[in-house]
């Protein structure tokens, strides 16, 4: 009868985690559910949580529960032998069994190590330290409840992942990295808002690359591609983390300044032109030129105070400098 109300308490724990976790709108706030329900749960027995990131395979330590720290912030995939084999991993209080590199010091008690995976892939890591790793029949059996609480919060990580995922696709172009038009609505009338409010100036820039129609038709679109891939990454690493660099579809980027005045943005966009002008082509063969980028600039007060006339107004000065010749930047003139 006893057995029966605290696997009733249990799962009663793990509902409610699992209630908890699927309402949360980002990583953080599951972190925060996990720190809390997982104390309860395992009594305050040590445990943790570490995920993955993906882009270099490497675990970071995002959620902790009782005693002290033992699992290292960050450690490598290798650092666990769960992950290796992709099954859980115990190591016994007497010491049995091979240890995880991944523990700062090796824990009284024993450790067991749960790899969190869905459909082949490795989102995170659970364990648990002490006697919360034991699972010897005279403990209670953490590792059961260990599990049902992984799938939990593995279906958590892999929701909000998705939820990430499909957020960037909405708001980025898939082409360049960059954000897209869609991502400019929400963003330029915001930050036109701050600047008016702080009496902050706001440039913003509209560039077109010039004759890019005839680098598509003689060398085709994998080499147009490769030169817009090439701009957006000029442009990530040219402008401040404040500024907003945006496709704003087929060849033109749009850019936002925010704090900027007039005389810092043409240093900036000058800068950026001479870049845009030594990018490489590597089709080339003396088919095509060098590629070359017109420029309009628009100042907020000065030129417009709504996005859409900031806009206008940077577009007409880009066909200004179109008309002027090309490879050139000019600032609207009303």
């Amino acid at each position: 009868v006893t057995a029966l109300k605290e696997s009733d308490v249990e799962m009663q724990a793990i509902n409610r985690i699992n209630e908890l976790l699927q309402t949360c709108t980002v990583k953080e706030e599951a972190y925060k559910v996990i720190t809390l329900m997982a104390g309860d749960l395992f009594d305050l027995r040590p445990g943790a949580v570490a995920i993955v990131h993906p882009e270099d395979q490497h675990l970071e330590t995002v959620s902790r529960w009782g005693g002290e720290a033992q699992m290292e912030a960050i450690f490598k995939m290798q650092d666990c032998w769960a992950i290796r084999r992709g099954q859980p991993h115990e190591v016994s209080g007497s010491g049995d069994g091979l240890p995880c590199t991944h523990f700062s010091t090796q824990p009284d008690g024993g450790t067991y190590c749960l790899p969190l995976t869905v459909q082949g892939e490795t989102l995170g890591l659970l364990t648990l330290t002490g006697k919360s790793a034991q699972a010897d029949g005279t403990e209670r059996n953490y590792h059961a409840l260990a599990q049902s609480m992984g799938e939990a919060v593995k279906l958590s990580l892999s929701n909000l992942r998705l939820r990430e995922k499909l957020k960037e696709q909405a708001t980025h172009d898939s082409l360049t990295g960059l954000f897209n038009i869609r991502y400019l609505d929400e963003y330029l009338p915001r930050e036109l808002h701050r600047a008016a409010r702080a009496e902050s100036p706001l440039c913003i820039a509209m560039l077109d690359l010039d004759h890019f129609k005839q680098l598509n038709d003689t060398l085709g679109h994998h080499a147009g591609d490769g030169m817009l891939r090439d701009v957006g990454a000029l442009l990530s690493e040219t402008l401040r983390q404040s500024d907003m660099a945006i496709r704003y579809g087929g060849e033109e980027f749009l850019v936002v300044l925010p704090d900027s005045s007039l005389a810092d943005t043409m240093q900036c966009v000058e800068q950026i032109r001479t870049g845009i002008s030594a990018i490489v082509i590597p089709e080339a063969n003396d088919r095509v030129g060098q590629m070359t980028v017109s420029v309009g600039i628009a100042m907020a007060g000065e030129h417009g105070t709504t996005a859409r006339e900031l806009i206008r107004a940077a577009d007409n000065a880009l066909y200004s400098a179109k008309q002027g010749g090309r490879d050139r930047v000019v600032v609207y003139s009303g």
